[in-house]
């Protein structure tokens, strides 16, 4: 069966699919590093699972894993989310998941850049910072004191945006 075709708008420079709406709400943005503990996923999924239960709207990349797995809880419930993604909207690849959710006025994906080109380092610490400026509230499951998110979240307490970590860097909650 084929896919319904999608409605692209675009909004103050931004390009973008589903619930334009989400974009206006306070927004909570969610991150983690590639490998955290087993600490902090479990924190992760606990709070995700509060998130989705009381429909905070989440913003993020959902790159990691644990980002991944945060934001199928959020689909799950039919919770609010926005994804961003670094490359052009119309280049990008929907998964059904994604596609079924935009249908149903869940989430919006939206393109911060009009490349082409994969996720590198440099695009990836690129949108994380993009979409903590635009975030009420940052929540960081846990970030590797030698990783790019430990580097981000440094600047983002020196910038005095509000954030939150789950689990810090020696395990304490």
């Amino acid at each position: 069966m084929a896919k319904p075709l999608l409605s692209f708008w675009q909004k103050d420079g931004l390009a973008g699919v589903g619930n334009m709406a989400l974009l206006e709400q306070p927004l909570t943005a969610f991150f983690a590093s590639r490998r955290c503990s087993g600490r902090a996923i479990r924190a992760a999924m606990d709070w995700a699972v509060e998130q989705a239960r009381a429909k905070i709207p989440l913003i993020g990349g959902f790159h990691s894993p644990l980002e991944q797995s945060v934001l199928e809880v959020m689909l799950a419930a039919h919770a609010p989310v926005v994804i961003v993604i670094t490359r052009k909207l119309e280049a990008a690849s929907l998964s059904s998941a994604w596609h079924e959710a935009v249908q149903a006025g869940m989430i919006a994906v939206v393109s911060m850049d009009d490349t082409q080109q994969r996720l590198t380092a440099e695009l990836a610490m690129r949108r994380n910072h993009w979409i903590a400026s635009r975030a009420a509230h940052i929540v960081v499951a846990e970030a590797s004191l030698d990783g790019s998110l430990a580097f981000c979240l440094a600047q983002w307490k020196n910038e005095k945006l509000r954030v939150s970590i789950l689990v810090d860097e020696v395990g304490n909650q």
